[in-house]
């Protein structure tokens, strides 16, 4: 209890710091507001529970019948390019400027060209790719000079997709589109209040439609009622939001009656209980239009878990660990000389594979693999666990990086890693744990290291 109050306290200091003074102007609930939000919540949940699939550690409402480019996100091989940073729509709740055009980005990898990023797909094994902005649809002959590279490259292994706002779509660019490659079109129909003229358009020609959107609190009866529809104009998927603050968006949201929430980003609750609210009502209509919730701690556990671990297991050791959360965990057993050389001289004798445990240069301390924990246990010795997150990278110093990956055109792609935790004295007992799997009584330091949180983030 008192390390979840101490990281809520740490929370609250850096969401103060993000917004400086201008965080005076926002509300956040008072305890007791906190206390019945909660408990609607959780009423929302116990039903959702028994007539929907709960999914990703309870982070994601309904998984029964998510769209394809959903299903490879939650999988953990799904690769966002922003091919432009510019949009046409004024949308209250975009987080970002969207006023440069600029040039393709990916993890914050610049792709000005398509067969470089066409060849990062294939280097790190990727199922799907989307391709977002700003609007897509804006530059259009980039948009689809990339889906063409794109589907050439990688043949038919890799779902894509594309957001838009709708507003410059055509049927013939709808065709071009598809030719291009394109698997599935999702449109923020926020954009355009609702409107789903733009759309009917892609209905037959784009083999997925999604709408993906916020949960804006105000809009829940228009919403509620905007289900049928989207089931008669041929929508196969509704996404739904929870609404998140920015520095760029404050203005707008700020003036709004809605009740912030902490955590690792400011939240709006409202949205969240607005979005439980319409799950619910689509399986109460019969579930025309499956509706899937993708909160705000989906997004920031298992799609940046994702990430780390995709880099981890490109510059693990083999005595390294890749957690669930995506950290390599190394752990060592540290004493005497003697001690420690003769356990390497028991691996040696085990016929242990030498990429499973190494011996530092004093030899005093032995890196070792959880499979070889029964055999490196030694009262004589002490253990420590260290943690490191691995990155992708375009560029920086390559004789820093822990790998450098050459694309077919002879771009480099690094791979950097810095430490999380380092060199933390353990217990045998928590060493135990690590090595089968399971966290009760790790320590505080490493918990947020091994394992994704299960649940709904809590108000406060």
């Amino acid at each position: 209890m008192d390390d979840d109050f101490s990281r809520q306290g740490q929370m609250i200091e850096e969401n103060r710091r993000e917004y400086g003074y201008y965080y005076d102007r926002l509300r956040f609930p008072t305890a007791a507001e906190a206390l019945a939000a909660e408990a609607e919540r959780a009423e929302l949940l116990g039903w959702l529970e028994g007539h929907a699939l709960v999914g990703c550690n309870a982070t994601k409402i309904d998984c029964r019948n998510l769209s394809p480019g959903c299903r490879v996100c939650a999988e953990g091989s799904w690769s966002c390019l922003f091919v432009n940073g510019r949009c046409n729509c004024s949308c209250f709740y975009c987080p970002t400027p969207q006023d440069q055009a600029g040039v393709p980005v990916t993890n914050s990898i610049a792709f000005p060209n398509p067969v470089d990023y066409a060849d990062y797909l294939n280097v790190f094994g990727f199922s799907g790719a989307s391709i977002s902005g700003g609007e897509p649809l804006l530059t259009p002959e980039r948009t689809l000079e990339f889906l063409a590279e794109i589907r050439k490259r990688c043949g038919d292994r890799l779902h894509l997709w594309l957001y838009t706002n709708g507003t410059l779509l055509t049927r013939d660019l709808c065709r071009q589109l598809r030719a291009a490659g394109l698997d599935e079109i999702r449109f923020d129909i926020g954009a355009t209040r609702y409107n789903l003229k733009k759309l009917s358009l892609a209905v037959g020609v784009i083999p997925t439609v999604t709408v993906e959107i916020p949960a804006v609190p105000e809009d829940f009866p228009l919403l509620r009622d905007k289900l049928r529809e989207m089931a008669d104009a041929g929508v196969n998927h509704l996404n739904l939001h929870q609404l998140r603050l920015t520095p760029h968006n404050f203005r707008h949201l700020v003036t709004r009656d809605y009740t912030f929430i902490h955590g690792e980003k400011v939240t709006v609750l409202e949205s969240e209980l607005t979005a439980l609210r319409l799950v619910r009502c689509a399986i109460e209509q019969g579930g025309a239009v499956p509706v899937n919730y993708c909160s705000f701690p989906y997004k920031r556990r298992f799609q940046h878990g994702a990430v780390r671990r995709r880099a981890a297991l490109l510059v693990r050791e083999g005595y390294e660990h890749v957690t669930e959360c995506g950290y390599l965990r190394s752990m060592t057993a540290t004493g005497a000389s003697d001690v420690i050389q003769s356990l390497a001289e028991d691996l040696r004798r085990l016929h242990a594979s030498s990429e499973l445990w190494k011996l530092s240069a004093a030899g005093d301390g032995l890196r070792f693999a959880p499979v070889l924990w029964p055999v490196v246990r030694h009262a004589g010795v002490a253990y420590a666990v260290s943690y490191h997150e691995a990155a992708i990278a375009g560029s920086g110093d390559v004789s820093r990086a822990s790998r450098t990956l050459r694309l077919g055109s002879g771009r480099t792609v690094l791979v950097a890693r810095r430490p999380v935790v380092s060199s933390l004295a353990v217990t045998p007992a928590v060493v135990d744990a690590l090595c089968n799997g399971t966290y009760s009584g790790l320590p505080s330091e490493i918990l947020p290291c091994e394992t994704i949180p299960a649940g709904p983030a809590k108000y406060f």
